[in-house]
């Protein structure tokens, strides 16, 4: 071989070696997607969450990945939302009366007494309103990716029995900072007292509230029935929350992306409706091992109530949505 040759025949080796990397490029970075939610580690949404991930490992072979931010690690609600929305690669639980003011009419999942249980509630999700509601979600910057995820049934630990709207008159039970909730104790019967769940103890053990209203293992979990030994069944909100992140960022993934997520989450979806439900009976049990006293409630009185009071104080919604979401869910 000639040495025009040789240098002829290395020059093609090189363009050929040239040409094999610019077509195998470098290794594709998996997409990191950050869960974050306010839940305790250990609590049913988390160990859903970290359930899901593996899931998502799984089907995805690895190329997308859920990381777990438990316990607010990633700020509070509001912030994590506006994250989300400003295209931060994110995931998180919401209050479906977070939207009040962006799509106040989807709000209206978290009134009270709009189901009598989860069967029936799940039901508003494959409706023609729910799709019309995910549009204006989208359209506000946001999407749901997990609409049915069961959270609990929400009841009323106070210092004397409940049995009618007329026992609350007067009585002051702490409800989270939200026009929701406030509404919900108020059309109850009693006076609601915005705060902390951190400061419930201390104001139930001071005489600052009667009572707190919640799920029954963070009833349980928050010890305040060694101040207030009345458990009320009074199941005012059997609580939906979905899973959201931000619509510029969902655009950004691709279809089979979007597709395990989906897929998985419903069954994460399914996943924490077992561990909540088994853990509500384990709770419901430990509160009776503490002496509390039980109380079943007629809620016919409650439910009344909150049909009338709850539409007067949400005057943004749409006309008759109260009726209209109720007929869906209980049809």
């Amino acid at each position: 071989m000639t040495m025009q040759r040789w240098f002829r025949f290395t020059a093609s080796l090189s363009l050929a070696g040239l040409s094999a990397l610019a077509l195998t490029g470098p290794a594709q970075a998996a997409t990191e997607i950050r869960v974050a939610y306010g839940n305790q580690p250990g609590e049913p949404v988390d160990v859903a969450v970290k359930a899901w991930a593996e899931r998502v490992n799984e089907e995805s072979h690895g190329e997308l990945q859920l990381k777990a931010f438990p316990a607010s690690q990633l700020g509070g609600e509001t912030e994590v939302m506006e994250q989300a929305r400003f295209g931060s690669p994110l995931i998180t639980i919401t209050a479906y009366s977070n939207f009040m003011s962006s799509v106040p009419d989807l709000s209206v999942l978290d009134a009270p007494y709009l189901a009598k249980d989860f069967d029936s509630k799940l039901k508003v999700f494959d409706s023609e309103w729910f799709a019309e509601q995910e549009k204006k979600v989208e359209a506000a910057g946001y999407h749901i990716v997990i609409p049915n995820t069961v959270y609990g049934v929400r009841q009323l630990l106070s210092r004397d029995p409940v049995a009618t709207p007329q026992d609350l008159s007067g009585v002051k039970i702490r409800v989270q900072n939200s026009p929701m909730y406030v509404a919900a104790i108020k059309a109850m019967g009693a006076v609601p007292t915005p705060m902390s769940l951190g400061d419930v103890y201390p104001a139930l053990a001071q005489g600052l509230v009667d009572g707190v209203e919640n799920p029954l293992p963070v009833l349980y979990g928050g010890k305040f029935y060694e101040v207030v030994k009345n458990l009320n069944l009074t199941s005012h909100m059997h609580t939906v929350a979905p899973f959201v992140t931000g619509e510029a960022f969902w655009e950004q993934l691709s279809p089979e992306d979007r597709k395990i997520l989906t897929e998985t989450g419903q069954e994460m979806a399914q996943h924490l409706r077992t561990l909540v439900e088994k853990e509500t009976d384990k709770s419901l049990q430990q509160l009776k091992d503490a002496g509390v006293q039980v109380n079943e409630v007629d809620i016919a009185p409650f439910r009344k109530r909150a049909q009338e009071e709850i539409p007067k104080a949400f005057p943004q919604w749409s006309e008759g949505l109260y009726q209209r979401v109720s007929q869906i869910i209980n049809g």
